[in-house]
Formats: C-alpha cells, sequence, structure tokens
C-alpha cells in the first residue's frame, strides 16, 4: 500500500484543486478477538469507478451498499467499485491477539486512489475492553459510559488517524487546540507550553499518550511516550512530528534532516553526528538572522522538501549559489564543508574552459589550483607522501606543503604568512592573490566569466 499511497500523494500535491475530496465516517465495534469495522466514504461521483487499495491486515474485507447488496463494478477488476448514489460502504475485520495488550494501528483502513479524505468521524463501540481506554489521532469529542457499552467520539480533519487502545485507564487534557495529552489516572498532566511548537505554521492535531504499556511509537496524528518522559525529550518528540508530517516525502537518504530542523527548532543539539557538523557549520557561514530566515522559508514553505530546495532557499537570502546541502545528502556521505560557489565560467584566454570553478570560504575567493595550472601547461604531480605538490614548467620548479607555510622555488625556500594551498574535500584551491604573486598568472573577472593568462 505504501508505493500506491506515496504515488498518489505526490500527484494530489501538484494539484489539489483537482482531486476529489470526500468525508468518511468509521465505526469500529470491539470483541475479544478482534475490531470489527464499518468504513463509510461518503461524497463520490455516482458514476465513475473507484479503485481500492486494502492494507494486508485487513480480514474479511467486503464492499456493500445500504441494503447489505455487494458492491457493482464496472468491469472484471476485484478492487474496482461503483459507488451506491454518493458512498461506498466498506466491512472488515482486524485480528486483536490478546485482550489485555495494548495495541497500536496504523495503516487500518480502506483508501481509494484519485481522493482526498478532508475529513474523519470515528465511532468506537465498546463492549469488552470498558477498562481501558482509547485514544485515536484527532480530537476526543465524548465520551459516553452505559450500563453495558461504551462509546468514543473522534472527530478531526484528513484521512484516518493511527488508533491506540491499552488495559489501564487513561485521563485526558488538551493543553491547546493542537496538543492533547493522555496519561495513566494517577499521574497529573503537566500544562506544556512550548513556544516553539507556535510558532510552527500550521502545526497538526497530535494525541500525545504518556504510557509504559507499549514501546515508544508514532503514528499519523500520534506519539506514544514513557510515561517518564523528560520535558526536553517532550518538546523534541512534537517538533520532530511536525517536521516529520510536513516533509514525509523526504526520501530515506534525505531523512537527517529532520535532526537538523528539530534541533534548531527546538534549541536543542542534534542526536546524529551528521545532524551536529551540519548545524554548526550552518552557524558558521549564516548569520543568527540570516539562520532564521533560512528556517522561516523551511517552515513557511509547501510541497517536496529536498536538500535542492535547501541550497536554493541560502541563494535566496545570500544571493551566493551553494551545493552544502546537496553535497552532504545522505547520511553516509563523506562530509563536505560549506562553501559557495561561483557560477562564472573560467578560461584561458577566449579560448579554453576549465572544468573547475572558483569558490567562497570564509569570505575568501579561491580558485582550482590543479585545473588551472594544467590548463596552463604546468606539470603537477602530487608526491607519494601526499603531503606536498610538485609544479614544473620549463626549468622552474615549485613545491608546495600542504601543512607548511612555506613553498620552495627552484630549491629555495621562501616562507609565507599563510599557506597557499587549501584542501577542500580532497580539492586543491588557490587564492587569485597566490596565483598573481608566485605565478605571474593575470586574471581578469569579468560579469559573466573570468578569464586566465600568464
Amino acid at each position: 500500500m505504501s508505493w500506491q499511497w506515496k504515488a498518489y500523494s505526490k500527484q494530489a500535491s501538484l494539484g489539489d484543486d483537482n482531486i476529489e475530496k470526500v468525508v468518511q465516517e468509521l465505526t469500529v465495534q470491539s470483541s475479544e478477538k478482534d475490531l470489527h469495522i464499518t468504513q463509510r466514504i461518503s461524497g463520490l461521483k455516482p458514476d465513475k469507478e473507484y479503485q481500492v487499495v486494502i492494507p494486508g491486515e485487513l480480514f474479511q474485507w467486503l464492499c456493500i451498499k445500504d441494503n447489505g447488496d455487494p458492491c457493482e463494478s464496472k468491469d472484471e477488476n476485484p478492487q474496482t467499485f461503483l459507488p451506491d448514489k454518493d458512498t461506498l460502504i466498506f466491512q472488515y475485520t482486524i485480528p486483536i491477539q490478546k485482550i489485555d495488550t495494548a495495541f497500536l494501528l496504523k495503516e487500518w483502513t480502506t483508501d481509494l486512489l484519485g481522493v482526498i479524505v478532508k475529513a474523519t468521524d470515528i465511532e468506537i463501540i465498546d463492549i469488552v475492553r470498558r477498562k481501558g481506554s482509547w485514544v485515536a489521532g484527532m480530537p476526543l469529542k465524548g465520551i459516553k459510559e452505559m450500563d453495558l457499552i461504551d462509546y468514543y467520539l473522534f472527530k478531526g480533519n484528513g484521512a484516518a488517524p493511527a488508533l491506540y487502545w491499552q488495559p489501564a485507564a487513561l485521563q485526558n487534557k488538551q493543553t491547546n487546540k493542537e496538543v492533547s495529552y493522555y496519561i495513566n489516572q494517577q499521574g497529573l498532566v503537566k500544562d506544556y507550553d512550548f513556544e516553539e511548537l507556535n510558532r510552527l505554521k500550521g502545526y497538526p492535531f497530535v494525541s500525545v499518550v504518556f504510557t509504559d504499556q507499549l514501546n515508544e511509537n508514532s503514528g499519523k496524528g500520534m506519539i506514544v511516550t514513557s510515561s517518564n518522559t523528560k520535558e526536553e525529550m517532550l518538546k523534541r518528540k512534537l517538533v520532530h512530528y511536525y517536521y516529520q508530517m510536513k516533509f514525509n516525502e523526504l526520501s530515506a537518504d534525505e531523512k537527517w534532516l529532520l535532526d537538523v530542523f528539530t534541533s534548531y527548532t527546538a534549541k536543542l543539539t542534534p542526536l546524529s553526528e551528521k545532524g551536529k557538523a551540519i548545524l554548526q557549520e550552518l552557524k558558521e557561514n549564516l548569520s543568527e538572522d540570516e539562520l532564521a530566515a533560512l528556517f522561516n522559508e523551511i517552515n513557511n514553505g509547501s510541497g517536496e522538501m529536498n536538500t535542492e530546495k535547501l541550497d536554493k532557499f541560502i541563494y535566496k537570502i545570500k544571493g551566493l549559489p551553494t551545493r552544502f546541502f546537496t553535497l552532504n545528502k545522505t547520511e553516509s556521505t563523506k562530509w563536505v564543508p560549506f562553501h559557495y560557489y561561483d557560477p562564472r565560467k573560467i578560461s584561458i584566454g577566449n579560448k579554453e574552459q576549465i572544468e573547475g570553478e572558483a569558490i567562497y570560504d570564509k569570505g575568501m575567493m579561491l580558485y582550482p589550483f590543479m585545473e588551472i595550472m594544467e590548463k596552463l601547461e604546468f606539470e603537477v604531480k602530487v608526491l607519494p607522501n601526499h603531503k606536498s605538490i610538485l609544479v614544473l614548467k620549463g626549468r622552474n620548479s615549485y613545491r608546495f606543503y600542504l601543512n607548511q607555510n612555506i613553498f620552495i622555488y627552484n630549491e629555495e625556500d621562501y616562507g609565507l604568512l599563510e599557506n597557499p594551498l587549501v584542501n577542500l574535500n580532497g580539492h586543491y584551491y588557490m587564492s587569485k592573490q597566490w596565483l598573481q604573486t608566485i605565478f605571474k598568472i593575470s586574471i581578469d573577472e569579468g560579469k559573466e566569466d573570468i578569464k586566465l593568462s600568464l
């Protein structure tokens, strides 16, 4: 199901106005060994056939009309159905292994391709699990406890959220309209007020369950966490949930970005080494105002997020292009420090264009050394110890040491105030000053290109 849902979500994000919007009602009846679910989707086109996506956890699945007859279909495809008027009704069961064990359901409803569920009502009818508590990832609208049966009603925007049950009773406290807390009755729900959440645009509703009856987990609209979760960790989880929901299309390679977004927003140290390095590099290369502007773009942006888009945000703020996020795209990628690059083409005179590009590191413009030397017909050798580089042309020889502020010209030592060579991610660069001083290279920096000559 997940690949179909992701493909559909991407399609929907490209043109929400053209996607059908429907509402659904879910009725959950609890028995000792399973849940009996009736799902009613309304607002469909009566003459249109719809394809269903059925998670593997659903059993005894049926599509029926209001009168109990099977749904009709135009073709022989067993997963396409015509609505009865404007409605499709599905019935199915979900097995529950033990009556006294907590469980969390994440993908527990039928989806229709090509539609968006704009609102969901969940009614739970409980006869056998009355000593426990039900929680959905939507606002709780009411509980009615009768002599032999309990009713729960949850209502909210969007598709079906996660659904949780545990045998111990929970008390509910909603501290603001976006976050609802559930905790064991003997405990107290603190009045959490995280100002960081208030600054996040469109924070989605989430139910937070403090419990030790299930391992920490999460689903749509729900965070299940330990009863001993500290306030700082709770804040991290809530901020992370925001970014997780907002950027659910991030590729697996880019999921580590959520750690960076979360840590900056929550004012906490990143959990991953990559996240720590990225955030530190951003702080060293962007001012506080620029960093705030970057995260304002992230938080207020819509649509798909990726490393290329983040690099474009920085360009919008600084006016200088960078590939910082893209070069560090995956968590396992070799670390590449932050730098900007100069988009102007570099050529030798009016002819040959070199493959490398100039970059800006800590405010200084650096030129690609090896590429320039070779195009100017110097012979360049990285010596076997990888600690020095030998440059030859005619009777002249130059030796540069990668960890010393000296170079040797025709066997004569010259001390410098700084190392003229800079090694960034295995590439060697030299500033305009040293190219002109040491090699007598003329550099003409034009608006669209840079021309070099001896």
